[in-house]
């Protein structure tokens, strides 16, 4: 199935109307899956929808939450999202901290009481389009074991970072070696994955998925993942009044309960600090010096963060975006639920 980028979206928004979602929440939803299936993070984009239908209708999510600020200064804020869409709380939260860094220069927003946002670099371009540097993190459902334990006791906790520069520089990255979905299809397809990926429930690595998904995933970079998905647990968690560790649920299925993880947003004005004109031309000299550097052997071309998923975007948005037959196959089924028939809304 190939979907073109208003499709897509269109699909996306009526399904969730169908379920009682608002204009805005509907819209917000359908912007970021999309988005995430248009630069090939095809586990947050379409491939998550059955999810939230489903989590809509059991009222785990709600579809017009009261989203409201409960605390805040000048420079912060602390978001209260009311169980509601993810995507679209996450979106009012980055743009207050938006907002509010045009004034004070640099500011924070948290988030609790949401759902599972998508990609986390989505966000961040929100501040970039601004001139703004965007740095955000989440948490997930723990599935990541501490460096030297068997226990799953961190999320994946994503990681982006924006730079408004030319050419535009995002970094956005989870905190384990492999996400979870690729064990799940590696089981589906009999495949065995890659040494180093998880570990089985005694502590063991294994290449076997299905040991794997009983077990843990493995941070990425050894101890230095482990510790970085720890101190951004902190940030999406205590800081900002939601679960940690285990106590995170409601980002995987089945959710039974509220989702419990958190959100950490943080804005910056670069004019706060240098001059933009002169940021921009210092990060492009710098981007020209990595990319004419000496290339290893078999290497074509040095890469920066977020180049990659740009390419597959503007790739996507000429050719279209292919879904998994398996994901079209699952969503006409809800459809049909739902009385909406996805052969007229995707022409």
């Amino acid at each position: 199935m190939i979907l073109t980028f208003e499709q897509e979206k269109f699909v996306i928004r009526e399904l969730l109307k169908a379920l009682g979602a608002g204009e805005d929440e509907a819209n917000a939803t359908a912007e970021v899956l999309t988005e995430g299936d248009l630069r090939g993070f095809a586990s947050h984009g379409l491939l998550r929808l059955p999810y939230i239908l489903r989590a809509l209708k059991r009222g785990t999510i709600v579809p017009k939450a009261d989203v409201k600020v409960v605390n805040e200064t000048p420079a912060t804020a602390l978001i209260d999202g009311g169980h509601g869409l993810g995507h679209h709380i996450a979106t009012i939260a980055m743009r207050l901290a938006i907002k509010k860094a045009k004034k004070q220069g640099i500011t924070a927003v948290g988030v609790f009481n949401s759902n599972h946002f998508g990609i986390a670099g989505y966000y961040a371009e929100l501040a970039m389009r601004d001139g703004l540097v965007g740095i955000v993190t989440t948490a997930t459902d723990a599935l990541v074991h501490p460096w030297g334990g068997v226990e799953p006791f961190l999320g994946t906790n994503a990681l982006a970072v924006g730079f408004p520069t030319e050419p535009p520089v995002l970094l956005d990255m989870a905190m384990s070696v492999a996400a979870r979905g690729k064990l799940v299809n590696a089981v589906k397809k009999g495949k065995k994955v890659p040494e180093g990926w998880a570990i089985d429930s005694d502590g063991r690595p294994t290449t076997d998925p299905a040991e794997g998904l009983k077990g843990a995933l493995s941070p990425f970079g050894g101890p230095k993942g482990y510790a970085l998905a720890f101190v951004l647990e902190l940030l999406a968690g205590p800081l900002v009044r939601a679960g940690v560790g285990k106590e995170v649920h409601g980002t995987l299925e089945p959710v039974k309960k509220f989702c419990t993880k958190g959100d950490f947003m943080t804005a910056i004005d670069p004019s706060a600090f240098v001059p933009l004109k002169e940021f921009k031309a210092r990060v492009r000299d710098y981007v020209e010096q990595i990319k004419m550097s000496k290339k290893a052997p078999g290497v074509e071309e040095i890469v920066i963060p977020g180049e990659p998923e740009q390419k597959i975007r503007e790739k996507r948005l000429r050719d279209g975006i292919p879904i998994a037959d398996e994901v079209w196959a699952e969503l006409e089924q809800l459809a049909r639920g739902l009385g909406v028939d996805l052969k007229d809304l995707k022409k």
